[in-house]
C-alpha cells in the first residue's frame, strides 16, 4: 500500500513538471517608418514553469521578417529576447505582419506574436489611376493629391503622357503637398479612338522619389444612344417576332445608320439609310423560321456619324 502511495506522488511530481512560456508583450507597433529604413522589435521571453523551456520553431508569416532568438532552451525563471526585423522595402500604407514561436509548454504550444507599421513614402499619391469618361466634344479635369510622408515640401518638376495628345497637365503647391491637375480633352482624341489606357509620368525634385507613374484610363461616351440599351425578345418559335430600337445623336447632329450585322444572321433591321436625322427609329425583326431554344447574340449597326461609326447591342431570345 505505501509503496502504491509513494509511486503515485512520483507520478503526480513528475507530471507536474513542465514549462511555462510567457511573453511581456504579444504586440509591436513601429508607428511610421520611411520604406528605406528597416526596423526591429523585441520580445521577451520568459520560463515561469519548473522545467525546461524548449523553443522549437520560430515561423515568420513572409521573408520581409527575419527573427534571432537569444537562447533556444530556457530555464524555469530564466527570460531571453526574441528580436524580429521588418524590412518595409516595397510596402505602403499600414502592414501588418505575425510569427509563431513553438514550443514544448503542454498548455500552450504555439504563440502567436504580431508587429505592424505605417509605411509611408516621401511622396505618397491620393490615387494611382484616374479614370475619364466624357463625351468627345467636352473637356474634362481630374485632381491627383501628392502628399509629404517625410515632411519636406513636394514639388512636382514635370508630368506627361507620351503620345497622347488629350491629355495635359498643370501642378500647384497645397502647403507642403502638390495637386496635379490631369485635364482630357474629347476633342483631341484622334478619330477612330473610342478608349485607352495611358501612363503618365510625373517627376519631383526629391532624390528618394524622383518620379511616379500614373494610369490614366479613358473612354468617350457614346455619340449615339440606343434605347433600349439591349433587346430582349421571348415568344413562341414559328412567329415572326418585331421589337423597335431608337437611335438619338447626343449632341443633336442629324446622321443615318448605313448597314447592320448580326451574329444570328436570320436577324434583319428595318429602317436602315432613312433620311439623316438626330434620331432615328428601326425595327429589328427576329424570323419565324429560327427554331426554338436560347439566343445571346451581338448585333452591330454603322453609321454615318464620325464619332460614332459603329453601335453594338446585346440580342437575346427566348423561343419556346
Amino acid at each position: 500500500m505505501l509503496r502504491r502511495l509513494l509511486f503515485s506522488l512520483a507520478a503526480v511530481s513528475l507530471m507536474a513538471q513542465a514549462p511555462v512560456i510567457t511573453f511581456d508583450s504579444f504586440h509591436h507597433d513601429f508607428g511610421r517608418i520611411t520604406p528605406d529604413r528597416k526596423v526591429a522589435a523585441k520580445y521577451r521571453v520568459s520560463n515561469t514553469g519548473n522545467a525546461v523551456l524548449s523553443i522549437t520553431q520560430v515561423r515568420p508569416s513572409c521573408g520581409c521578417t527575419a527573427t534571432v532568438l537569444g537562447k533556444w532552451s530556457i530555464n524555469p525563471g530564466e527570460s531571453t529576447d526574441l528580436e524580429a526585423t521588418f524590412d518595409p522595402h516595397g510596402y505602403r500604407g499600414v502592414v501588418r505582419k505575425s510569427m509563431e514561436v513553438f514550443c514544448n509548454d503542454p498548455k500552450t504550444p504555439t504563440v502567436t506574436l504580431t508587429l505592424e507599421a505605417e509605411v509611408v513614402q516621401a511622396v505618397m499619391p491620393s490615387q494611382e489611376a484616374v479614370y475619364f469618361n466624357a463625351a468627345r466634344t467636352t473637356t474634362v479635369h481630374a485632381p491627383v493629391h501628392f502628399a509629404s510622408g517625410s515632411g519636406d515640401p513636394v514639388r512636382i518638376t514635370d508630368a506627361r503622357a507620351p503620345g497622347a495628345p488629350f491629355l495635359t497637365f498643370a501642378w500647384r503647391p497645397d502647403g507642403k503637398d502638390a495637386v496635379l491637375d490631369v485635364t482630357f480633352n474629347g476633342r483631341a482624341v484622334p478619330k477612330g479612338q473610342f478608349r485607352g489606357v495611358e501612363t503618365a509620368t510625373v517627376h519631383f525634385d526629391n532624390a528618394q522619389v524622383p518620379q511616379l507613374p500614373l494610369d490614366i484610363q479613358w473612354e468617350l461616351k457614346p455619340a449615339v444612344v440606343a434605347t433600349p440599351v439591349g433587346l430582349v425578345f421571348e415568344g413562341t418559335a414559328g412567329t415572326e417576332l418585331k421589337t423597335k430600337l431608337a437611335l438619338k445623336q447626343a449632341e443633336g447632329r442629324a446622321f443615318r445608320v448605313t448597314g447592320m450585322s448580326c451574329s444570328l444572321p436570320q436577324v434583319r433591321v428595318e429602317g436602315l439609310m432613312q433620311k439623316a436625322a438626330p434620331q432615328q427609329a428601326l425595327n429589328v425583326v427576329l424570323p419565324a423560321s429560327l427554331k426554338a431554344g436560347r439566343y445571346s447574340e451581338t448585333l452591330a449597326l454603322t453609321t454615318d456619324d464620325p464619332d460614332q461609326p459603329e453601335l453594338t447591342i446585346r440580342l437575346s431570345a427566348i423561343l419556346k
